[in-house]
């Protein structure tokens, strides 16, 4: 880790750096899917309809969460490229 607290990514082992990225990504997904399990344990004991519903809002979450990590990444990228061109030229 650099003084200014930014990793560098593009030193050393790659299967270590991507395992380093992967880990938090895969981590929330499990703690999404892991709520909506249990909300749907919950729920599906007022019936079935319920249960569809809780369901449904639970791909709706997946999808949102989805596209704004989407995003996320897009900005990120674009400002970081921003940056390094300024300090090229």
């Amino acid at each position: 880790m650099s003084q200014s607290g930014i990793k560098d990514l593009t030193k050393g082992s790659i299967y270590k750096q991507l395992i380093r990225l992967a880990v938090p990504i895969m981590a929330t997904g499990f703690i999404q899917m892991a709520y909506t399990l249990t909300d749907m344990a919950w729920v599906g004991r007022l019936g079935s309809r319920e249960l569809a519903a809780v369901d449904a809002v639970g791909i709706i979450i997946w999808i949102t969460s989805s596209l704004v990590l989407l995003g996320k990444t897009a900005a990120e990228i674009t400002i970081r490229e921003k940056k390094q061109e300024n300090k090229l030229k």
